[in-house]
C-alpha cells in the first residue's frame, strides 16, 4: 500500500462501543432523530474517493432503498457469492486482493464504512489513519463491538464536536 492512501473510519457507535445490536440492528441510531442536524456527512463524503464495507453492512445498506454511494466505487469484502449489475460495486474475497485493487486504482482517501469485523481487521493491520467516531448517548450493554480484539492503538485527538441530538464527534489520527 502506498503511503498516500489514507483509510478513514467514519462510524457511529454507542457510548459503550457497539455499532449494532446483537442481531445487527441499528434502531438505536435512527431513534436519535438527528435528521435535521448537519452532522458533517456531506462534507465528509465529498472528501473520500471509495468505500470499503463487509457483507452484513452491504446487505443492510441495500434495505435503505436506492444505493446511497453512487459515483464512488464501493468494495465489499466478503466470502459470499454476491452479484450486482452496478458498476460501482466490486466484491472482493480477501483483504490482500482489496488492498491491491485500491493501490492499482490510486485512491488516496478511502472510507472504511464497517462493520465490526472489517473495521477491526483494518485496526489490527494498523491501516486506519483517521478515526471519526460519532458517539451516541446510548448504552446498549451488548451487541457488535467496534473494537474486536484489536491491539493497542495510540491516537491523537484532533477535534471534538457536540450536536443537539447529544451525539459527540471525536476525530483522531494515528500517532
Amino acid at each position: 500500500m502506498t503511503t498516500q492512501t489514507q483509510f478513514v473510519l467514519y462510524i457511529a457507535t454507542t457510548l459503550d462501543g457497539y455499532i449494532a445490536s446483537a442481531d445487527g440492528g441499528i434502531d438505536w441510531l435512527t431513534a436519535l432523530d438527528a435528521d435535521d442536524e448537519d452532522l458533517g456527512y456531506e462534507a465528509f463524503y465529498q472528501e473520500i474517493e471509495a468505500l470499503v464495507m463487509g457483507a452484513a453492512t452491504y446487505e443492510q445498506v441495500l434495505t435503505f432503498g436506492d444505493w446511497p454511494y453512487t459515483n464512488k466505487l464501493s468494495y465489499v469484502l466478503t466470502h459470499r457469492n454476491f452479484s450486482t449489475e452496478r458498476s460501482d460495486i466490486q466484491f472482493v474475497h480477501d483483504i490482500e486482493a482489496l488492498l491491491t485493487a485500491i493501490q492499482n486504482q490510486g485512491f488516496q482517501r478511502i472510507w472504511v464504512v464497517g462493520g465490526g469485523q472489517i473495521a477491526a481487521e483494518f485496526m489490527r493491520r494498523r491501516l486506519i489513519n483517521d478515526w471519526i467516531l460519532a458517539i451516541a448517548p446510548i448504552i446498549l450493554g451488548d451487541g457488535i463491538s467496534l473494537y474486536q480484539n484489536v491491539p493497542l492503538q495510540k491516537l491523537q485527538l484532533l477535534s471534538t464536536r457536540r450536536f443537539q441530538s447529544g451525539i459527540v464527534e471525536l476525530h483522531y489520527k494515528n500517532t
